[in-house]
């Protein structure tokens, strides 16, 4: 048996249905590419020399976390392989992870005074709902994608104009006929507030919908619909155009809610429970560049209180 083959059981085993839809699909990929890279042998037969040969083969193609990725799903199947008796010892250890230097990517979020022209170029004073009003509510929520495809009219309450954020939406799988799905986390089960202004344009469109099924998914295909991200990232790509910014991506919406609240001097602890992350330490590490100017802003200030003491 290959060390491909066992992993396909292993994943089998242990992961499908017991993990989310989009995790199975990444421990697919990582079987997919070991197939296409490992030698003709017994998996008995690997030491890590031959691992270590597999992970640079791997390397040569991804960027380090990528291969950090590869190399730990692998890896989570070797210990029990080695605990079953299928191999001597665990070949994965203390192998050496490389990768591509990371490619330096565009900027993943808008500034204020762009993110204002953006929402000014959507089409939102409509009768009917489209997928504008998508984009303003991922922009003035920072809500997740998938979270906010699952949303449906009895999530809002527009008397306190919150949002009950409890679901998730399989928009990738092409065989599933109920989409939802449970959050990212448990932190990721939030009510979060909704502005005035968007509560003011969505809702006289969706009131008066079905309750219970999905707000956008439903309008755009009658139910539960695939709808994947690059539709919503090329209708992304139109506004930026249009207002002559660079292009962003529909999860760049959620950075620049984020970045913005930041910026406004929001706590880090409201920031990322507003999120849904699990931590502040997930929000300090991905909004790290509004921090430093949040910071710098603040040092400055308690500069000129000190010196006029």
């Amino acid at each position: 048996m290959k060390l491909s083959e066992y992993y396909d059981k292993w994943i089998t085993t242990y992961k499908k249905n017991n993990v989310r839809s989009v995790t199975y699909q990444k421990y697919l990929m990582t079987g997919k590419s070991l197939k296409e890279i490992e030698p003709d042998c017994d998996i008995s037969k690997i030491d890590r020399g031959i691992y270590q040969k597999i992970v640079n083969k791997y390397a040569e193609a991804h960027e380090h976390l990528t291969v950090m990725d590869f190399h730990r799903q692998i890896r989570a199947s070797v210990l029990d392989a080695a605990d079953e008796g299928i191999i001597e010892r665990d070949f994965t250890r203390r192998v050496q992870i490389g990768g591509k230097p990371k490619t330096r990517k565009l900027k993943k979020f808008l500034e204020e005074d762009e993110a204002k022209i953006f929402i000014a170029d959507l089409n939102i004073n409509t009768k009917e709902l489209n997928w504008d009003h998508f984009l303003l509510l991922l922009i003035n929520t920072g809500l997740r994608y998938a979270e906010a495809l699952a949303l449906t009219p009895s999530d809002f309450d527009f008397i306190s104009r919150t949002i009950d954020v409890n679901k998730s939406y399989d928009y990738k799988s092409k065989t599933k006929t109920n989409r939802f799905q449970p959050t990212k986390n448990v932190s990721s089960n939030r009510i979060i507030s909704l502005d005035l202004k968007t509560a003011w344009i969505l809702r006289p469109l969706i009131e008066k919908l079905n309750p219970t099924e999905p707000i956008f998914p439903y309008w755009y295909g009658g139910g539960h619909v695939i709808i994947y991200n690059s539709t919503i990232n090329d209708i992304i790509a139109r506004h930026c155009n249009n207002v002559g910014i660079n292009k962003i991506t529909v999860h760049g919406l959620r950075h620049t809610h984020a970045s913005l609240l930041i910026a406004k001097k929001v706590s880090i602890q409201a920031v990322a429970k507003r999120l849904g992350h699990a931590n502040t330490i997930t929000t300090q590490s991905t909004y790290i560049h509004p921090l430093k100017a949040a910071m710098k802003e603040a040092d400055e200030k308690i500069e000129s209180i000190l010196v006029n003491m």
